[in-house]
């Protein structure tokens, strides 16, 4: 058991290493060494642990995965008001500073692998999983009587991940013109609009 725990954490450091490559030089440019380098471990290590770069690719993907999705899956599955949910996943949607380095670097691999069918699936159910969840919590809210969207869910939730998609894109390369509260707001008032639910400024500030 113990090496299943040591197993898991030098995945994890691989993982932030190889999320601190990309950001440095850009994921066409990375090398298994230079994931090794940055973890401090030797290269035949990392080749342990995974076979090629693309490997290591398709884990950052995965770790968005969770970061973007899972983590909001369980942090809505205790909340039974829709508006709370609403909130909730915006506040977990947009990356936090601590977030930024994952967030650029996934941008990076989204484009670096662009015309590759397995990262297309790999970011296709990402945005694909993530608009279920929106749609899933605005179709409670209408059916609690809380929301009167003026667009079908589908619609609202397909544009709160786009523009997610944008703030966080901003956020994450230094963009100056918004920080995380007023990205908040805007989302928010998106949402609020669309559903017809002034509560959902309620904490906006």
């Amino acid at each position: 058991m113990p090496r299943v725990r040591d197993q898991a954490a030098r995945r994890k450091l691989l993982l932030e290493a190889a999320v601190a490559v990309i950001n440095d030089r850009g994921p066409a440019r990375m090398q298994m060494k230079d994931v090794a380098d940055m973890a401090g471990m030797a290269t035949g290590s990392v080749y342990y642990y995974y076979d090629n770069v693309d490997e290591i690719l398709r884990h950052v993907h995965a770790m968005a995965f969770d970061r973007y999705y899972t983590a909001r899956v369980q942090a809505i599955s205790n909340l039974a008001d829709a508006r709370e949910k609403i909130r909730t996943m915006v506040d977990l949607g947009l990356p936090r500073p601590q977030d930024e380095p994952l967030s650029l670097a996934l941008y990076q691999v989204i484009v670096a692998k662009a015309r590759d069918p397995q990262h297309s699936d790999m970011i296709t159910s990402l945005c694909g999983e993530q608009r279920g969840l929106y749609q899933q919590i605005l179709d409670e809210g209408v059916a609690a009587g809380q929301f009167r969207p003026v667009i079908p869910t589908l619609n609202i939730a397909q544009n709160l991940i786009s523009l997610e998609d944008g703030y966080g894109l901003g956020l994450s390369t230094g963009n100056h013109d918004y920080d995380f509260g007023q990205a908040r707001l805007l989302l928010l008032q998106a949402a609020a609009h669309w559903t017809q639910c002034p509560e959902l400024l309620d904490d906006a500030g």
